[in-house]
């Protein structure tokens, strides 16, 4: 008797557990269109230049001037420093005055000769002297070209002591000071060509699918955002990281210094779906949608803990807010409240 009331107990308790374990589950619902945001990605980048060349001194000479400071921007033919040109202005002066002695002597030389070749007309003149006047005027031409050649010099040396950028750039250091005795080879400044100034950065394969279809592309960088434009994705994998190298550039000239600590954004036009949303379940995560009055766990490969994701759904798709964490897939469930 005692067995069987046991019994009857045991199928009671066990009918009214089935009853209740069948109860839908209430929940709350949004719809995808009302949660998604934007899809927005990042990643770590750096800064880097192809072309930081330091600017050398041309001639020996004392340093009168530096004109810009460390973080400067210059434009193409803006002046960097000044040198002492005393000596190579006179050295200049020198070799004007040269040439213009030799120009002279030429002239005279040519014309002797050719007075030389009349009196030969009327051999009023020996030969040996007629020899003489023509050897006198292939002395004078080779000694005007090489004083031609020495003013060449020395306009080039007085030009070299006005040390300009040969192009736009920004000074990244300063390597003499006012008052340093410099020489040939000497490095004066050092640049960064601005037009080569580029962002590099190591992108997941899965990033690399995104940013390679982005509509827009930024870099942000001490509270400053720079807009980029995606060069070339470079088609070898690092087997390590597992990450491809990007390269962008800026969309117009920045002042922005090589190794500056910045990050990479980029955005599809897409939508996903907030962290808030998203659940764990046998160790996956996913995201709970109600059809057919049942929850359905929707699986997101790609998803990172704490992260929003991509998730392909339909606007009016409904998502389980609250009451997701006491689901499973396939439960039964009562929405209680819809948000558009």
């Amino acid at each position: 008797m005692k067995a069987l009331h046991g019994l009857v107990v045991f199928f009671l308790s066990f009918n009214l557990l089935a009853e209740t374990s069948s109860q839908p589950i209430p929940v709350t619902v949004k719809t995808f269109e009302s949660v998604a945001v934007d899809v927005i990605s990042d990643a770590p980048a750096q800064v880097v230049v192809n072309n930081q060349p330091d600017i050398s001194a041309e001639i020996a000479a004392k340093v009168i001037s530096i004109d810009v400071l460390e973080g400067d921007r210059v434009e193409a033919g803006g002046q960097l420093l000044q040198l002492d040109c005393r000596k190579t202005g006179l050295a200049r002066d020198i070799a004007q005055a040269a040439f213009t002695q030799s120009q002279a002597r030429l002239s005279f030389a040519r014309s002797q000769l050719k007075r030389a070749n009349n009196l030969k007309k009327k051999n009023s003149i020996s030969d040996e002297l007629l020899d003489q006047r023509s050897t006198e005027l292939k002395e004078a031409t080779a000694n005007q070209l090489t004083q031609k050649h020495n003013l060449a010099e020395a306009e080039i040396d007085f030009t070299n002591c006005r040390i300009s950028a040969p192009f736009a750039a920004i000074v990244t250091k300063r390597l003499v000071s006012e008052g340093s005795y410099v020489v040939p080879g000497t490095p004066l400044v050092s640049l960064v060509r601005l037009n080569d100034t580029e962002i590099e950065a190591q992108l997941r394969q899965s990033q690399v699918e995104t940013i390679r279809n982005a509509e827009i592309v930024w870099l942000e960088s001490k509270n400053r955002r720079y807009p980029l434009k995606l060069r070339t994705i470079l088609p070898v994998y690092d087997e390590l990281s597992k990450t491809a190298r990007v390269k962008l550039g800026f969309e117009k000239l920045e002042n922005i210094w090589p190794g500056a600590d910045a990050r990479l954004f980029w955005a599809t036009g897409s939508e996903q779906l907030p962290a808030q949303y998203i659940t764990r379940r046998n160790n996956e995560l996913g995201v709970f949608i109600v059809e057919n009055d049942k929850a359905r766990f929707l699986r997101l490969e790609d998803a990172v803990e704490g992260r929003a994701a991509s998730v392909n759904l339909e606007p009016m798709k409904l998502i389980v807010n609250e009451g997701r964490h006491r689901l499973n897939d396939a439960d039964q469930v009562e929405v209680i409240t819809t948000e558009q």
